[in-house]
């Protein structure tokens, strides 16, 4: 069993793939292997993959296309090692970040350091900037929910998996939508598992044109959102969450055409689902509003915001 095995889903960007390899190349003396998913490729991305010449082992799958995240449930069965990861094919290992992480790696336990099943650390961008918000402490054990949910920390993280637990989950499949919020796998793993986190760098995102990055997720995938923020309406979330939550769930339940009786039956969060419909329309009164220069100042107005007041639009968690 090897210590680690990189998995990169990947359709169609053959071209990316050498500079995956180059950064796989400077990891320093680690023992890991290179699973690569070629999700139903129509240009040269076998070719590519089968020819890089190197010391470490690279298993090349094929399979007619499925997304990305059935792509990554198969690279977790396809894994041979004690820490599994995804990289994506615009991703880059920062040098020796592999040997970093395997010192916070108990071999004895099988666990990562306070038996935790993840050891979560930074993303940069290009440029050296960090993507989103650093941790609040530098070395930190709690979970996916209670940590990152709740307080909001944003930005792609770097996730690195026991790869024993991660082979007990895997992302849900929604026929005809080809992919969903990855948060729904981490959350139900949070539920059981711990994760260690630390303010360390390990990965550098491109976020090159064509990548999951590039499509409003949520929206083009409305069946995955709507079990996505049903389940995530439950605690523990915190209450502010849940109602976040819940109201994204009624909106998304209602775009797949169903009527509010089915959708409060199917809720898993009853208690307060009188007021997540409250919420969604106070959200689409706002919304309204907006579109309409006039009207907005006067809602402005009535809600006494200061004149620089925005409504910022959240964002999802990169799904790439």
């Amino acid at each position: 069993m090897r210590q680690f095995s990189v998995i990169t889903p990947t359709f169609n960007r053959a071209k990316y793939l050498p500079r995956v390899f180059e950064s796989l190349c400077k990891q320093g003396d680690v023992d890991f292997e290179w699973v690569i998913i070629d999700d139903g490729s129509t240009d040269n991305t076998k070719e590519v993959a089968c020819g890089f010449k190197t010391i470490f082992e690279i298993k090349y799958h094929y399979q007619e296309n499925a997304g990305q995240k059935a792509a990554l449930n198969k690279g977790f069965l396809i894994a041979n090692s004690h820490i599994s990861l995804s990289l994506d094919d615009d991703d880059r290992l920062l040098p020796n970040a592999l040997e970093a992480v395997f010192r916070y790696f108990d071999a004895e336990s099988g666990m990562f350091e306070h038996e935790c099943a993840c050891l979560s650390g930074l993303c940069q961008y290009e440029n050296g900037d960090i993507i989103g918000k650093k941790f609040p402490h530098d070395y930190f054990v709690s979970d996916h929910i209670r940590y990152r949910m709740n307080k909001n920390i944003v930005g792609d993280k770097s996730e690195f998996w026991v790869t024993n637990i991660l082979n007990k989950y895997s992302f849900p499949l929604i026929p005809n939508e080809k992919n969903i919020i990855p948060s729904i796998l981490w959350s139900r793993i949070a539920l059981k598992y711990k994760t260690l986190y630390v303010n360390s760098l390990f990965k550098e995102k491109s976020f090159f044109i064509g990548g999951l990055s590039d499509i409003n997720a949520s929206h083009k995938y409305p069946l995955g959102s709507e079990l996505y923020y049903n389940e995530c309406s439950l605690p523990p979330f915190s209450l502010k969450v849940q109602l976040e939550n819940l109201s994204e769930y009624i909106l998304f339940a209602r775009k797949n055409k169903k009527m509010y009786k089915e959708i409060f039956l199917l809720a898993k969060n009853k208690h307060f689902f009188a007021l997540g419909v409250i919420i969604l329309l106070y959200k689409n009164i706002k919304s309204y509003f907006k579109k309409f220069p006039f009207l907005y100042k006067v809602w402005r107005l009535f809600k006494k915001q200061p004149k620089n007041w925005k409504i910022i639009q959240s964002k999802e968690d990169d799904l790439g």
